[in-house]
Order: structure tokens, then C-alpha cells, then sequence
């Protein structure tokens, strides 16, 4: 696991080179070996299961935030990107000791916006590894459905073993979205498991409108924050950004009605800005921004960085400004060169997600009829020391009790009507653990308390 926030400069270099999805100078052919199946029985076949230290667990040191996945009422299934280099294989061995260091620092930025509401699964699979994308489109056919084939036993295996009809979010990135958009048009569209389905979120690869009108016609894109059954999708750029787009347009997506892996060159696109989650508000000034986690630099994940970036997004892509991003909290080894942030496209929206997360798990319990109260999204708070303060807690359906661990000293919770005041007497960062209750059931949630001098 992740036991340190400082990342080794080759393995940067590594992960940053693993989302390099445009073609390069044709090498020798490639032949993919034989390689055992993963286990799925077996907690080692995993990246994160919630018994299990992973990364998956961590929070951005001292930023008061929590992981209540020992409380959570969903789920994630979370398919990383690109992790292995290996140069003498198609598909890697999912025991792969470097992909699996560099799976570990995905599950830090990628996984973690769940942790406060969702248990998060993360399969380990013989992914597809940078050397295919040096392969012409016939190649990449075979170990790309290679791939596939594991995240689908993988999937099976979690609604067998571990779902227990909760509702789950569904999450990848860059080749995990590719087969995490498999998924839902194979294993989920047309199954009970679609109405457990509080959303996906599928940054990181350009997806075409025609998917959604020929394939995923039950599952539309997500146009609307609390939005539910729907599919985010985003990709970052820097506003006049000197990316080349229509190349970018090439990376692949599958193709249910001719069976195949094939670039989206030419077609209209899916995108929505992930502060706003509204096509109805498709830019949003930095002041709405709620907050980034560094990553590639010498401190990833130890903060969170709030109101950072405005965004717009065209419908094809989120263009963020200001432009560059600062390179002591944001490095990508030059790989792409310039501002595309494909390697940032969650770690620039990590408080963004985790609160639009629990907005959807809202808005899918009250479509589902559940009595029990449900704590509303916000995060974060602020007070200063000395100074008189009043926060009142917020939440659906009625509440019997309130409650919160870790107040600081001098504030109070009233527990009936969930009103928090008092005049602050300690400086800090308090990460406060919040429980409603009714005779129904209980809601947790949390709230990163900042006191200030």
C-alpha cells in the first residue's frame, strides 16, 4: 500500500506514462502470453476490498475529512486505468508488482472521493499495457476484450459475494472507463442491478452521444447534479489549451453494435463540468470550485486545495483556467507537455465528487422510499478562535438524534435540534464524525471543521 504522500521519481514516471493513450512509432509485434486469471475469491485479486488496508482508505493527511466505509450505506466498484509498462506483453499479470504500486497510487486520488459514503472494490485484472496502444486498431482487439473478460468476472463476483443489493456507484478511469462503459451496456443496462445504479462517474475518455442514443438508451449522460441512473463523463484540458483534440479523439470506446474496440474520430462527444454537474451551467468561476488534491508533485494528496480553478466546459470537454496549473501541486513529467490534464481529471475535482456523490446517494434513497434521514452534502466549515459561531446541521426525512464526535473544545451540539455553537477555544482541523438518527435508521457523514487564529 501507499505508505507515504512522497512519490518516487520513477515511479511518476511510470504512472504518468501509463495514460499515454495516442499512437506512437509502430514497434515489433507484440504476442500476449497465456497468464493465470485472477481469483476473485481471493482477497490478494484485489486492489481495495473494505476488511483490507488499501489506499482506498486514506484522507488527504490532517484536512479533517473521514473514511466511514464501516458505515456506509453504498458501494463503489472502482476499475483503475493503465498501470503496467511491461514492453514484452499485451496484457499484464494482475499480480504485477510495479502496476500494482503505481494501482495504489490511483486508488489515493481516484477512489478516495467515495470513501465517506461508499465501501470501495477495486479488482485487480490483466489489463492492457502501454505497449498496445503502439498496436493498429485490429490488434488492440483481443487483449483489450482479454481485459475486459476479468472486470466482467470481477464484477460478477462483487454482486455475488458483496453487493447484497446496495445501491453502488460505478468509477474508472481512461481504460477502466472503457470497460466500465462495457460493463454497464452488457452486465448492468436491462438488469435488476440498474435500479441499484446511483451513477456512474467515467472521466478520462472520449465517449460519443451515438452510445448513449444506440446502446445505453436507459442510462442517458448525467446533465443534472442529483441526476441519478446517469453517466458522468469529463475530460480536462487548460482553457486555450495547445492539446491536439482531434487526436485525442482517436482513444478508443466500445462499440456494441459491431463488437469492437474503435476511436471516436469525428463524433459528437459527452461532457459535463464536474463543479457545476448541470449542462444548464456550463462554466463555473473558481470561487464554486470546492477543492483539488495535488498530485505528482511533492505533496500529493497531503491538502486540499479549494476554489482553485474555474471550469467551462463546450460539450466536449472542461477547459480550466487559470492555465498552467501550479506546477508545485500538479506535475505530469512533461509526458503531454502543455495543458492536458488527463491525469488530473479527478484529482482536480476530489471535493467536488465527494460531495456531488452524496447529493446522488441522497436523491437515489428518496427515489427509493427510504425513511431514514439523510445528511445533506457540505463538507466543510470554518470558524475562528474566540469568536461566537453557529452551524446548523442539515438533513432529510425527519431526525430523532444528532450527534458528532470530535467537536473541539467550546463548541456544543444540541442533539435534538442539530445546532452547533459556541465560541471555539483550540486552532485546527477537526475531523468530525456525524450520525443522524430516526426509528428507521441513521445516516453518518462528516465535516472537516477549520479553526482559525
Amino acid at each position: 500500500m501507499c505508505n507515504s504522500y512522497n512519490i518516487n521519481k520513477l515511479l511518476l514516471a511510470a504512472l504518468i506514462s501509463c495514460f499515454l493513450m495516442l499512437s506512437v512509432q509502430a514497434a515489433d509485434l507484440i504476442t500476449t502470453k497465456q497468464l493465470p486469471p485472477p481469483d476473485y475469491s481471493q482477497p490478494d485479486s484485489w486492489l481495495a476490498l473494505p476488511a483490507h488496508p488499501s489506499a482506498a482508505m486514506r484522507t488527504p493527511h490532517g484536512a479533517g475529512f473521514s473514511n466511514l466505509q464501516s458505515v456506509a450505506r453504498a458501494d463503489v466498484f472502482y476499475i483503475h486505468p493503465t498501470t503496467s509498462m511491461r514492453d514484452d506483453l499485451l496484457n499484464a499479470p494482475f499480480d504485477d508488482a510495479e502496476a500494482t504500486k503505481v494501482g495504489e497510487l490511483m486508488l489515493l486520488t481516484q477512489a478516495t472521493p467515495f470513501n465517506a459514503l461508499a465501501r470501495i472494490y477495486a479488482p485487480r485484472y490483466r489489463q492492457v499495457t502501454l505497449s498496445l496502444y503502439q498496436q493498429d486498431e485490429e490488434t488492440q482487439q483481443a487483449p483489450n476484450n482479454h481485459a475486459y473478460a476479468d472486470v466482467l468476472t470481477a464484477f460478477n463476483y462483487y454482486v455475488k459475494h458483496y453487493n447484497d443489493g446496495r445501491p453502488f456507484f460505478l468509477v474508472g478511469h481512461s481504460q477502466g472507463t472503457n470497460h466500465a462503459q462495457r460493463l454497464l451496456s452488457e452486465a448492468i443496462q436491462g438488469t435488476p442491478l440498474a435500479k441499484q445504479l446511483i451513477a456512474a462517474y467515467l472521466p478520462g475518455q472520449p465517449i460519443p452521444l451515438s452510445v448513449f442514443r444506440d446502446d445505453l438508451t436507459d442510462m442517458p449522460p448525467c446533465t443534472r447534479p442529483a441526476q441519478i441512473g446517469c453517466v458522468a463523463i469529463w475530460e480536462t484540458f487548460g482553457e486555450n489549451t495547445d492539446a491536439d483534440l482531434d487526436a485525442w479523439q482517436e482513444n478508443g470506446y466500445w462499440n456494441r453494435a459491431r463488437q469492437r474496440w474503435m476511436g471516436a474520430s469525428g463524433q459528437p462527444l459527452v461532457n459535463i463540468n464536474p463543479v457545476s454537474w448541470d449542462t444548464r451551467k456550463p462554466s463555473t468561476p473558481a470561487s464554486q470550485h470546492r477543492g483539488a488534491v495535488p498530485f505528482g508533485a511533492h505533496d500529493t494528496f497531503a491538502h486540499v486545495l479549494p476554489q482553485l480553478v474555474a471550469v467551462r466546459d463546450d460539450g466536449r470537454y472542461s477547459y480550466v483556467s487559470p492555465a498552467p496549473l501550479p506546477a508545485e501541486h500538479f506535475n505530469d513529467g512533461d509526458v503531454f507537455g502543455g495543458t492536458n490534464y488527463h491525469v488530473f481529471d479527478i484529482a482536480l475535482f476530489w471535493l467536488d465528487i465527494r460531495e456531488n456523490a452524496r447529493l446522488r446517494l441522497n436523491a437515489w434513497m428518496q427515489h427509493n422510499n427510504q425513511q431514514q434521514p439523510l445528511l445533506e452534502p457540505g463538507a466543510t466549515a470554518s470558524a475562528k478562535l474566540g469568536q461566537p459561531w453557529r452551524y446548523q446541521l442539515k438533513a432529510h426525512n425527519q431526525v430523532g438524534i444528532y450527534s458528532a464526535d470530535k467537536l473541539p473544545s467550546g463548541l456544543l451540539l444540541n442533539s435534538k435540534t442539530g445546532l452547533i455553537s459556541g465560541i471555539p477555544q483550540q486552532t485546527g482541523t477537526f475531523a468530525l464524525h456525524l450520525t443522524v438518527s430516526n426509528t428507521h435508521g441513521s445516516d453518518h457523514g462528516e465535516l472537516a471543521l477549520t479553526v482559525a487564529p
